[in-house]
């Protein structure tokens, strides 16, 4: 049996980090508007539309040369999981190490359901809306007619949300949405999980974790590797990174210093330089994924040193951006498909027209349905973290 941690709980330990809530809104930028510039895909016309194009694509591939694992997973989805590891698993270590050791598994999936099912369902519905009408009236467009293939059977999987359990790829007018059904399912073992943190088995599960992430390379021969690349098999070990954090913070053992960070950060350039084949680009990944880890426990000492900072207009923004991050990764994907749609059934092909218009559709939406589906059915909790 693993040693137990030690019980030193951190005396200014808060219920609410407020840096991951900036945390999670920088991650939701990243990918609504990466996804946004690419499919947003209307050849400009004239020098401004082929200035604008160009800055973009510089911007994209900036930030693609300097954070995105080659072959890998987009990087804001990974420091996405490192973030719902850490943020479901803090308040229950929390309460282990003050002494109350009885999980309340009622209220537990309560929320989880509240949290989760009403936006994701949305999702579905928006995602099939797009899938009727692309189907129906269709625009011959190659992006539109990949995002629409759907089926019965893919339907029922999207909406009963096991599309983790089921070795396929589902695109119905909402592919982001396999990364929220693995979620779902991390999310319904949880509790065996905690079976074992609250024994102190660590690395009981850290090589749990690392074996299910080796074995989707033999998973590749029996099942398309597109279902592998979004499923617990890849993505599970960067939840355990993040659940593993948040013990390392609250059991004071997270001295994590900038130097750490770029360091980690040097080596995953240094990997990246390598040539690419599937099992190198798991190091790869991997390597990312400690940067997020190591880069999360410094933010958080960082928040503990510089408590003022979180009134900066630039975090007060972040933050609100964190507020509504769920939404914005549920509705984008359908909101920029069904947006591209209209526009080429008008005829307006027009490419800053097309960014104007899938930008402005993309956050009335999702404004509409944080406030009008998400708020309703959940409310955050004064004494937890930001749940993802």
């Amino acid at each position: 049996m693993d040693p137990l941690p030690p019980k030193t709980v951190l005396a200014n330990a808060p219920a609410r980090l407020w840096s991951l809530d900036a945390l999670r809104g920088l991650c939701a930028l990243v990918v609504f508007l990466s996804h946004w510039h690419l499919w947003s895909s209307f050849p400009p016309q004239g020098v401004f539309e082929s200035a604008v194009h160009s800055a973009l694509n510089f911007v994209h591939y900036t930030i693609d040369a300097v954070t995105w694992p080659t072959g890998g997973h987009h990087p804001a989805v990974i420091a996405f999981f490192v973030l719902s590891g850490f943020c479901v698993h803090y308040p229950f270590e929390r309460r282990i190490l003050s002494g109350d050791i009885a999980p309340r598994w009622r209220d537990y999936f309560s929320r989880r359901f509240r949290r989760i099912v009403p936006v994701y369902w949305t999702a579905c519905i928006l995602g099939l809306i797009f899938v009727g009408a692309e189907s129906l009236h269709p625009t011959g467009y190659p992006l539109l007619r990949l995002h629409a293939q759907s089926s019965v059977e893919d339907l029922v999987v999207r909406f009963t949300g096991i599309a983790a359990l089921y070795p396929k790829e589902i695109f119905a007018g909402n592919y982001t949405l396999i990364t929220v059904a693995t979620e779902i399912t991390i999310y319904a073992v949880y509790p065996l999980f905690s079976h074992f943190s609250r024994r102190g088995k660590w690395r009981t599960l850290g090589l749990t974790f690392l074996g299910l992430h080796l074995a989707s390379i033999l998973a590749l021969n029996f099942v398309t590797p597109y279902w592998v690349f979004n499923s617990f098999f890849m993505l599970g070990i960067f939840w355990f990174a993040g659940a593993w954090a948040a013990h390392r913070f609250l059991t004071n053992q997270a001295h994590v210093k900038i130097v750490a960070v770029l360091a980690a950060w040097a080596v995953f350039l240094a990997l990246k330089l390598t040539p690419s084949f599937y099992g190198l680009n798991l190091m790869k990944q991997a390597a990312w994924g400690l940067v997020c880890t190591l880069g999360l426990l410094w933010v958080l000492a960082w928040e503990r040193r510089r408590p003022a900072v979180r009134h900066a207009p630039t975090i007060t923004a972040l933050r609100w951006c964190g507020e509504i991050s769920y939404s914005l990764y549920a509705l984008h994907t359908p909101a920029i498909m069904l947006t591209t749609w209209a526009l080429l059934h008008l005829g307006w092909t027009n490419s800053l027209l097309q960014l104007t218009a899938t930008m402005t559709a993309s956050i009335v939406i999702v404004l509409l349905i944080h406030h009008r589906v998400e708020r309703r059915f959940y409310t955050s909790r004064a004494d937890t973290p930001p749940l993802t």
